[in-house]
Order: structure tokens, then sequence, then C-alpha cells
């Protein structure tokens, strides 16, 4: 009768065990996130995919990806101001991503800083975003 605590103890112990070992890690759930994220954001889907990838961020806080693909959704809701601190956020987390300059940068033209989009598409273009070299030629000359 004295076995039994231990016995339960033990069947619950590796139970636990096995499950833990079968769980995706924070970082695979993220990126799950964000790979739902983009199917909505596909079809324009803009708020279901914000709220995938603010879930990607809650798993995985260091995902420069899904700030970045927040930011992008917070854009096309015209929540610019959101937008350029998820996209300042990418940029903390990864300083070479043109995309995040590009998105940061185009926001700042939708709230009037004219001078921080022109700087932000360059900086774009530094980092092989293509679609800045357009946006400067458009904004910025």
């Amino acid at each position: 009768m004295k076995n039994i605590p231990l016995l339960i103890l033990f069947v619950f112990g590796s139970i636990a065990l096995q499950a833990q070992t079968n769980s995706k890690s924070a970082e695979e759930l993220s990126n799950d996130a964000v790979e739902q994220g983009n199917g909505k954001a596909e079809s324009n889907n803009w708020q279901a995919a914000l709220s995938d990838y603010t879930n990607a961020i809650t798993y995985n806080g260091k995902n420069a990806v899904a700030y970045n693909k927040r930011g992008v959704a917070r854009q096309n809701l015209r929540d610019y101001r959101g937008a350029i601190m998820d996209f300042s956020k990418a940029i903390y987390l990864n300083n070479s991503d043109g995309a995040s300059y590009y998105g940061r940068g185009m926001c700042y033209y939708m709230v009037g800083q004219k001078q921080k989009c022109c700087l932000e598409l360059t900086r774009a273009t530094e980092f092989g975003c293509n679609d800045a070299y357009q946006a400067i030629q458009n904004y910025c000359n």
C-alpha cells in the first residue's frame, strides 16, 4: 500500500515527460503562428493575421519576422504608429532587414514625417530592399 503513491508519482511523471518531449518549442509555435498569419494576410484578412502575428510574438518575443509581419498587418489596417513600433522592434532584433526599414519609412510618410521616411527608405536600399528605390523617387525627390 505504501508503494501506491510512488507508483502514481512515477506514472504521472512519465506522462509529463512524454508530453514535454512531444510538444513543440516556443520557437516552433511562433513560426507556426507566423505561417498561419501569412495565410490570412494573403487573403487580405489583416485583423486575423494581426492576431496570429501577436500570438507568434507571445510564443517568442525575439521573432523579428513576427514583428515585421505584424507591422505590415497594422500598416494595412492604417494603424501607422503601431506599425512603426513593430517595425522598430523588428529592426532592433535584426538590424539588417531592409523590409522593416521600408515599412517603417512608409509609415513615417503616412504620419507626415517625410524626413524620417526618406532616411528609412535610404536605409532599406542599403539592405537590398528594391521597393525602396521607387519609393524614394516617389516621396523623397
